[in-house]
């Protein structure tokens, strides 16, 4: 008996790959290096796709947020006017979360499929990382200059 303890106290040889275990993933509330969705980014957000959708010529829809519909993180609905409106739910979610689903609404109100649909989530997605799309000026919450007067 004492010859199977020995043994079964033995550790496995090194050869081994150690085994992953699973670890508990934190709430989002405890992740402090993530954004959230404030309604500032998400404005931002919107207002980077939009200029981005114009200029691939396509019908940017109408953003708000949060969904009529309870439980869902995005809605889209279509007006008989011809106008889409893609609602985002934005409290307790991940900014990149948000970001996706405003790429996506844009997809989705134009109809977009295959490499098109591909395309412009790369530029729109390198748009947001970018800080907005080329060409324009961003906006930004420091005063002018003041005018000169004669």
């Amino acid at each position: 008996m004492a010859a199977m303890q020995q043994t079964a106290s033995t550790p496995e040889p090194s050869h081994r790959a150690p085994r992953l275990r699973a670890v508990p993933s934190l709430p989002d509330a405890a992740r402090e290096d993530e954004p959230t969705a404030t309604a500032t980014r998400f404005a931002e957000a919107v207002r980077t796709v939009v200029a981005l959708s114009r200029r691939h010529r396509l019908r940017p829809p109408v953003f708000r947020s949060p969904p009529r519909l309870d439980g869902v993180d995005r809605s889209i609905r279509r007006r008989p006017n011809g106008t889409v409106v893609v609602a985002v739910r934005r409290s307790g979610r991940p900014l990149p979360a948000v970001q996706a689903d405003v790429i996506e609404g844009v997809i989705a109100a134009n109809g977009l499929e295959g490499a098109g649909a591909d395309r412009f989530r790369h530029e729109a997605w390198a748009a947001l990382q970018g800080g907005g799309v080329t060409g324009r000026r961003r906006a930004t919450m420091e005063p002018a200059p003041p005018a000169r007067v004669a």
